[in-house]
């Protein structure tokens, strides 16, 4: 329970009232796929959390227009406010607002590297969720893990774009030999998507081997990965031990492909090692918590010597003189 929480002692009370964020602004990214799951992943957490005004802005297809999955996603969640633009203008737009677009308070979403170079750009105007994207998947793998598992979540996660970073960090040689021979076999066939998925591969792709899973873990957790697969024979006893990533997924059963859509989690999730600080988007992120403080004279009195001494430490004299003109007379 977070709201409706109040203390009170010594003549001070403070009541917790969590509302939610007036107005929200939803990237949702297009143009190389559809996406119509980030409209629900980021739509359904700010309904729940009662934001009043939910924008959601999305480029055009290569037709000009906006994919029509997305409309339809938008209309399922109830949101009629959907602009057809997309990039470092989308989120410039909700920021600061146009005369078609008006400003938001926050923006959430997940985006290629322009959308998330302006969302830190404008985030001392407007809160902004995370750093979200490109898209990450590290999985770690030991002697006992299935090779072909292991390249087809790289090769789901690699089909988002050819800036995804994919890679595997593993504690046995012979696993290195398996997945090469498995990546070669892939990238040499009529695999779907097959020119996004290579790039992706060529430039970001990587195996790294660790003597120790001791280092296999400081590693995993200095890399702070988006998505992390742990597809070792005793999964649950590494992830207690990482601390970094956005979303760990154990065992060959639970693969990243899957968390995108239907598993329950958000896909919305921190990337860019800013796992070591942020989580998932959630319903947290479309609500604030505001204290209401009530003092009586009583109250004030006995914090009055403190406030005092504080003050005039920092120099400020005036926080305590406003105070003692309360008592006067």
């Amino acid at each position: 329970r977070l709201t409706g929480i109040i203390s009170s002692i010594n003549g001070v009370k403070i009541e917790r009232i969590v509302k939610p964020i007036d107005s929200v602004g939803c990237y949702v990214p297009g143009g190389k796929a559809r996406y119509p799951s980030t409209l629900i992943m980021c739509a359904v957490p700010a309904i729940i959390a009662n934001v009043s005004r939910i924008a959601v802005v999305s480029p055009p297809m290569k037709n000009g227009n906006i994919d029509p999955l997305t409309l339809v996603a938008a209309d399922i969640c109830g949101i009629d406010e959907v602009y057809r633009v997309g990039g470092a203008q989308a989120v410039a737009a909700l920021a600061y607002g146009t005369e078609t677009i008006k400003k938001v308070d926050k923006i959430v979403g997940p985006g290629g590297l322009f959308v998330n170079i302006a969302k830190s750009f404008v985030s001392n105007k407007t809160d902004i969720d995370m750093i979200a994207g490109p898209t990450e998947l590290l999985i770690y793998a030991d002697s006992t893990s299935d090779p072909k598992f292991v390249v087809k979540d790289l090769i789901s996660q690699a089909e988002h774009s050819q800036d995804t970073i994919c890679g595997v960090v593993t504690t046995s040689n012979d696993m290195i030999g398996k997945l090469e021979k498995e990546i070669d076999s892939a990238l040499n066939s009529s695999l779907p998507r097959l020119n996004i998925v290579s790039t992706s591969f060529k430039n970001n792709a990587f195996i790294a081997l660790c003597n120790t899973e001791e280092k296999a873990i400081l590693f995993i957790n200095k890399l702070a990965p988006e998505h992390l697969e742990v597809l070792t024979e005793n999964p649950k006893k590494i992830a207690s031990e990482i601390s970094t990533a956005g979303v760990i997924l154990l065992g060959k059963y639970s693969p990243s492909s899957a968390s995108d859509y239907c598993l329950g989690s958000n896909h919305v999730l921190p990337t860019m090692e800013f796992g070591k600080s942020k989580s998932s988007l959630s319903i947290l992120d479309f609500m604030k918590l505001v204290n209401h403080i009530t003092v009586t004279r009583r109250g004030l009195q006995s914090v009055q010597n403190c406030v005092k001494e504080l003050a005039f430490a920092e120099g400020l004299p005036n926080h305590y003189y406003a105070i003692e003109e309360r008592f006067k007379n």
